[in-house]
């Protein structure tokens, strides 16, 4: 699936192009897309194929991703996905540390039923800061009306 993420004057828009020609779009307003980015990246780390992307991947669109009923039905992978991409944006912000990942997503996962952790490494875990850093440079360097193309 090839994820185009276009910078706009006062607007960001996410795109998902999936294998089979279908899309999905929306408008992300003006906020730096770094969740967006971080979903990528752990998704792509971990190979969650039910994360955000995936789902996408397999037919639902942005705007089902963000229906509160619909959200209340996502599986436990799903869940997982939300909860690595926040931490891993902690640790991008610089509120909290690599150290500190695995921890984090341990404690906020148990809160949670269902969810089952996979085995991290602190060497995975500082692979996805550089990835979530160089990502979030190339979005900063990116011109507007530029795009970001990403394949998941």
């Amino acid at each position: 699936m090839e994820i185009l993420i276009t910078k706009g004057k006062n607007r960001n828009t996410l795109t998902c192009k999936r294998n089979d020609g279908t899309w999905t779009s929306i408008n992300l307003g003006p906020d730096i897309p770094n969740h967006d980015l971080a979903h990528y990246v752990v998704e792509k780390e971990f190979d969650l194929q039910h994360g955000f992307y995936g789902k996408i991947k397999s037919g639902m669109t942005i705007e089902q991703l963000s229906d509160k009923e619909i959200i209340k039905t996502l599986e436990a992978e799903t869940w997982l996905s939300e909860i690595m991409a926040r931490n891993l944006q902690a640790i991008g912000s610089g509120a909290s540390n690599t150290d500190q990942f695995i921890q984090l997503t341990a404690w906020e996962a148990r809160n949670m039923d269902g969810i089952s952790i996979p085995h991290m490494k602190l060497s995975q875990i500082e692979k996805m800061k550089i990835d979530f850093d160089q990502l979030c440079k190339q979005w900063d360097e990116i011109p507007q009306q530029g795009t970001l193309q990403l394949f998941f």
